[in-house]
């Protein structure tokens, strides 16, 4: 997905810098940094740590990951629809 993503911009991997991408203005990124985004707008909407973590599919640390077997799917349901919510507005608005 990086690879598809730094097309967009141009800049492939391991080729020469190509014309100006087709994303204008934009500053380039890649899959970690929606990922880094997605996490901070977890926590701006007040979800816990360790359901944040899962939203990652990130294991949980130490004593607590080797005893707590639970997937939180449905709690990471929610919480992500919250997230969405939060970034709906800015969404509507690049299509108006």
């Amino acid at each position: 997905m990086n690879r598809a993503i730094a097309k967009l911009f141009g800049r492939e991997p391991g080729r020469k810098l190509q014309s100006e991408g087709k994303m204008g203005n934009i500053a380039e990124f890649t899959v970690h940094d929606l990922r880094r985004t997605c996490r901070s707008l977890l926590s701006a909407a007040s979800v816990p740590g360790h359901i944040a973590e899962r939203c990652l599919n990130h294991k949980l640390k130490g004593v607590e990951g080797t005893y707590d077997r639970y997937d939180y799917f449905d709690e990471r349901r929610e919480v992500l629809g919250r997230a969405e919510e939060l970034v709906a507005p800015a969404i509507d608005h690049l299509s108006d």
